[in-house]
Parts: C-alpha cells; structure tokens; sequence
C-alpha cells in the first residue's frame, strides 16, 4: 500500500517532470509598414481624372446649338445633317408674323450655346409672312403721289400690290392715273387681295421703239425686253388647250411694228390647258381621287356624312360643277357613309348588350347623328335584374338605319327586400343604420319643422326617377329606387315636442347596431350646436 502511494506522490506538484510545467505563452506583435499617404491622394485624384475624361468623351453633350433665329429651314437642315442629328427631333411650327418675312425662323426652344446631343428634341417657329387675311383700310389713293403709295404698300408689305408707271399727257408725273381691285372690292380689302395701281410718268419721251415677237415664247422674255426699251408691259392671263402654261398666246402690237417708250404693251399669258370641274354627284372616291391626279387638281379634304339615300357615293364639293380650274387649285368633296347600324355599337362592345349602358349608347348616337344620322333612342321601360348591372342595357333593337329610332330595356339592378326594421326608425343614426342593413341608396334632406325634435325621422320615401314609391317594410325595391329620408333640423335643441312627448337628445343616443351611429349622432350634434 506504502509503494503505491509512493509511486502516486511522484506525480505532485512538486515532483512533476519539466514536461508537465505550463509552458509560459508571450504574444509576438507583425510590424505593420506605414501607410502611404500621398500614394492613396495620388490615386483618389487619378480616379477623378478619369471619370471626368470619361465623362466629357462618352456621355456629356458636344454639339453647341447655334442661333437659328433670322436663318432658314435649309439652315437647320445643313446643321442637323453636318453634326449628325436626328431628323425626327427636329420639328417646325409655321405661324403668321408681320415683323419676320416668310420662310424666315421666330424662335428657337434651345437656346444659343447649350451643347446637346445628337438625339436632342428641338422645335422652330418659322414666319409665313403677314397674313393675307388681315383687312387693311384703303387710303384716298386717287389723291396720293408715287412715294406715298410706295410708302403705303411697304409699311403694310402689300405683296400683290402693283405699282405701275405709264406716260400720260393728262395726268402729271407722279401722280395717280386710275387704279383697280381684283379678287376683291375697296371695303373688302385684305393684304392677300390684288390691287393695281397706275401712277403717271409725265408726257411720253419722243422715242420709239420697234416690237418683237412673243408670241408662243416665255413671258420672262417679254418682261425683259419691255423692261429695257421702257415699255409699260400688262400681263393677261386665260386658258388655253394649245399654248403651253406661261407662254404668251397673243400681243397686242404685232410684230415689226412701233411702240412709243412708256406705252402699254399687253400681252396674253397661257393658263394651260381649261379644266371644267364635273358633276361628281354619285361619284366614289377613288374615281375623285383619279380625275384629280389626272387633271392637277388637289383633293384636300374628304368628309364623311350619312344620307338616306346615296352610300359610299359624293353628295357634295366645294367647287361648283361646269367651274373652270387650273392646276393646283383645292377640292372638298363629302362621301356618303352607310347605315348607322346599331350592330356597330354592340359588335365594339364584344358582342353583348349587357355589357353597354345608356350613356355609351346616347355618346355613339351622337356622334353619328354629328355626321349627318338621325337616330332617336327610347327607353321602353326599365326592369329588375339580378344579372345584369344597374343601368346596363337588358335588351335594344339590333339593327337599324340612319334614321331609326332604337328601343331599349334597362337594368334597374337587383332587387332589394326592406327588412321590417323600417316601421321604428325614428332618428337620423337608425334611418342611417337601416339603410346599411338594407343595402339601399338612401338621400337625407334636412328640413324645418317647428314642434318636432330635433334629428328626427320626419318623412320615408322611395324615388325612382319621377315616381314616389311608398317604403315598406317585407316589399322589394330596386338598386334604381332612392330612399330619400327627411331629418328635422331646426338649428336647435328642444325638450319635447308638440304632442308632449320627449326628445331624445342625440348625443345621448345609444343604438349599438351600427358602427356609423356615434358619427352620425356627432355629425347631428354640430348642426344642432
């Protein structure tokens, strides 16, 4: 036993082998390397660097917009295409300007100086000029001289008035010899109208001067020569279907023969070939359209009316027929449409009438009735449904003509049991309460009535449209009935009423079946307060 413990006490703290000794642990700390503090700077400002460049080379505007205004159209086009922007952003508004010739740009949406890209949406405001349409007052122009007119035409930019001087031995120089409208009269006068003016140049020279011929050649050649032997040249224009547009049929001083210097040399100027307008009466529109192309004429406004009769066929144009035209000249004409046929209405609403209402059907009415229709809608009568919404159509006529007149059912949606809490209401929160448990629409109206208490039921009854309908109890009414319910408000509270009975006092009211009751007691009680 003595050796055992022996052998155990070897073990002690005092005898434990070095082995057993705890091992004494000392922390070694990595010597960090100090951070670089103008390195990490140096990079932060390349980084910016670069995105800037990045930004100016890839994505920030480079194209400077220019100022358009007092250049042309060509002068945006010749831009746009140089700097490789899109056409479709670029768009053009052309307005009348009296300060601005035509053809000439307004304004501009982007400024001068901003830099845009090439996708960038851009509007102009281009001038057409005066406007022809403008009235203008006409002067004593019988008692103007040459420089006042002149002053008079420009001030006013009278393009289609012509100033023409003539020698004459009656009238003094610079004096007015007559003058003449066209297109127009005196007190109808408008900018667009033609005026022609002939101002005197004193007695005629002694010179004269030998006359070519012009016949079938360009008026051009006729002005230039007039121009330089000083001859007062007059232009008449006519039809003609055997001298081609702008070449003159006739002059009127033959060839060979002599001309004083400032006399009037007429000369008759080619219209082309005379176009009569037809009777395009029953004609379709691509026969229209087909005589148009044909003759020069431009179809400029094709409108669409109904007609009892005619279908898909003219039944109008704005230029009389046997009415000489030229080319270029503008054609309205109106086509016929056919049948205004209720099955259109239907078909664009799926094919079910139950679908549509009264209202959409009185919009599609109106708007064929707008070109030309004459249809009539009459509700024959209104019904009850359980399927079919409030105020959807049941059942219409399903087909008709212009003129017919459409028969329509109409939902009054389902019908409504009154439940027997009816017979005790008697203040405003129960009528209101009742309603909810009905479902029904419900019209409160608050009425004076001396001698009964204040927020109480006076009156129940049921509208539907014009018709009073007695509310019940067990009946049924429909979504279309509102009950409308009458509320005495006499803007104060009052103990009892005329037969003696108490009031109840509204705040105090205590119906639990509601959750809307304490609003509605408080809604009566501001009133009363």
């Amino acid at each position: 036993m003595s050796d055992n413990k022996d052998f155990l006490n070897q073990f002690s703290n005092q005898g434990k082998p070095a082995s057993f000794q705890e091992e004494e642990r000392i922390p070694v700390t990595k010597q960090r390397k100090p951070l670089n503090v103008k390195l990490l700077i140096g990079l932060l400002i390349a980084a910016i660097v670069l995105g800037i460049l990045a930004y100016f080379l890839f994505f920030a505007p480079k194209i400077e917009v220019p100022n358009f205004v007092g250049k042309t159209k060509n002068d945006v086009a010749a831009w746009t295409k140089q700097q490789g922007i899109e056409q479709s952003g670029i768009l053009f508004d052309e307005r009348y300007d009296f300060d601005t010739d035509e053809g000439i740009i307004i304004s501009q949406s982007i400024p001068e100086g901003k830099k845009v890209k090439n996708n960038v949406k851009m509007d102009f405001v281009i001038s057409l000029g005066a406007d022809p349409e403008e009235k203008i007052k006409v002067p004593d122009i019988k008692n103007m001289n040459k420089d006042e007119i002149q002053n008079w035409v420009s001030q006013n930019k009278l393009a289609k008035t012509r100033v023409m001087t003539a020698y004459n031995d009656e009238v003094e120089e610079n004096e007015v010899i007559d003058y003449s409208f066209s297109g127009c009269e005196e007190d109808t006068f408008t900018r667009g109208c033609s005026l022609r003016i002939n101002i005197s140049k004193g007695s005629a020279p002694a010179g004269k001067v030998t006359v070519e011929d012009f016949v079938k050649k360009m008026y051009e050649s006729a002005e230039a020569w007039a121009k330089t032997k000083k001859v007062n040249l007059v232009k008449v224009e006519q039809y003609s279907s055997t001298v081609e547009k702008g070449y003159i049929i006739s002059q009127s001083v033959e060839s060979g023969k002599t001309l004083d210097e400032g006399a009037d040399f007429v000369v008759t100027v080619s219209l082309g070939k005379a176009v009569t307008m037809p009777n395009m009466y029953e004609w379709t529109e691509s026969q229209i359209r087909a005589w148009c192309s044909k003759n020069g004429v431009i179809l400029n406004n094709v409108e669409e009316r109904y007609d009892p009769e005619a279908k898909g066929e003219c039944i109008g144009q704005s230029i009389k027929a046997g009415t000489l035209v030229k080319e270029g000249e503008y054609l309205d004409v109106v086509i016929s449409l056919d049948d205004a046929n209720v099955a259109e209405f239907i078909e664009s609403h799926g094919g079910k009438v139950e679908e549509t209402t009264v209202f959409e059907l009185e919009q599609w009415k109106k708007e064929k009735n707008s070109k030309g229709a004459n249809l009539n809608i009459v509700i024959k009568e209104y019904k009850p449904s359980d399927s079919v919404p409030l105020d959807h159509i049941i059942s219409m006529t399903t087909k008709t003509h212009n003129s017919d007149t459409i028969e329509v059912v109409v939902s009054e949606g389902r019908n409504i049991m009154l439940i027997q809490k009816w017979n005790n209401v008697k203040t405003e929160e129960e009528a209101r309460d009742v309603c909810d448990k009905n479902g029904v629409s419900c019209e409160f109206i608050y009425e004076k009535s001396e001698g009964d208490c204040n927020g109480t039921v006076k009156n129940i009854e049921g509208i539907k449209g014009n018709e009073k309908i007695k509310i019940e109890p067990g009946s049924y009414i429909s979504q279309k009935v509102v009950v409308r319910i009458t509320i005495v408000d006499n803007g104060k509270y009052v103990e009892k009423d005329s037969q003696g009975n108490p009031c109840i006092i509204p705040e105090a009211s205590n119906n639990s079946d509601s959750s809307e009751t304490g609003s509605s007691s408080e809604s009566q009680s501001d009133q009363n307060n």
